[in-house]
């Protein structure tokens, strides 16, 4: 799975799934910043990534509207906004689980991928 994170997520957070061996790339890098919601998530799509964002109620209405219209995209993950740090493990559970699926016009909740501490 390729990942696409929206401009308010840390770059660190790109570089520490980097180290990890996951294709990630950033709105900055992609030259997307400051672009609309519809923009990120159509050069999202175009690159065959999946966009992780804080911005829930924007792209969840987004998919929904996109899905309405029989326009595909290639998956989208929504968070509460957290740290770089409080990110990693959930993506990297999500990606564990589903990261050889075929995400297309799914929606995931990040914070359901949370990883439960070990007693």
């Amino acid at each position: 799975m390729k990942l696409y994170l929206d401009e308010h997520l840390s770059p660190l957070l790109a570089r520490m799934l980097r180290n990890r061996g996951i294709d990630c790339l950033t709105a900055v890098e992609a030259g997307t910043l400051g672009q609309s919601d519809e923009v990120q998530l159509a050069y999202a799509t175009s690159q065959r990534r999946v966009l992780v964002t804080f911005d829930r109620s924007d792209f969840l209405a987004l998919a929904t509207q996109w899905a309405e219209h029989g326009r595909p995209h290639a998956g989208i993950i929504l968070s509460r906004q957290d740290t770089a740090s409080e990110l990693l493990r959930p993506l990297l559970h999500l990606l564990a689980l589903r990261g050889k699926d075929d995400l297309t016009n799914h929606v995931f909740w990040l914070q359901n991928y949370k990883v439960l501490p070990r007693p």
